[in-house]
């Protein structure tokens, strides 16, 4: 059986490089994207099991990045992650109305991360069974 794979999208370098580190670490394949253009690029070429999105990029932020996956008939169940330094109610309000599964703010516990990810994969995996 292959590992889940999740792409990972941030714009700093000293997040996105630990946060592959990490998945890896815990069993999970993890792709990286810059910015939300890259990611809808790697998203339409290989669709991952599960995305970690930042919110705060340059050429297509997070929310952006979301509610464009979500209007894509073959990407509208892949879970989506938002992360975020913006980790304001009305900030995690928009990201789920915009249809991201779960909102973590930085700096997040890596052990919440990976028990979020594992979670919404056996939801969705529970969901594809049925």
């Amino acid at each position: 059986m292959s590992r889940p794979r999740i792409l990972v999208v941030d714009d700093d370098a000293f997040i996105r490089r630990p946060l592959q580190y990490l998945l890896e670490r815990a069993g999970f394949e993890a792709d990286v994207a810059v910015d939300g253009v890259e990611c809808m690029e790697k998203v339409k070429d290989s669709r991952p099991d599960l995305i970690c999105l930042d919110v705060m990029m340059p050429n297509q932020d997070g929310f952006a990045t979301c509610e464009a996956i979500r209007r894509e008939e073959s990407l509208k169940d892949v879970p989506i992650i938002l992360l975020s330094a913006k980790g304001q109610e009305s900030d995690r309000a928009r990201g789920i109305e915009l249809g991201a599964d779960d909102f973590l703010s930085k700096p997040y516990s890596p052990t919440e991360l990976i028990t979020k990810i594992r979670a919404l994969l056996e939801r969705q995996r529970k969901a594809g069974s049925q």
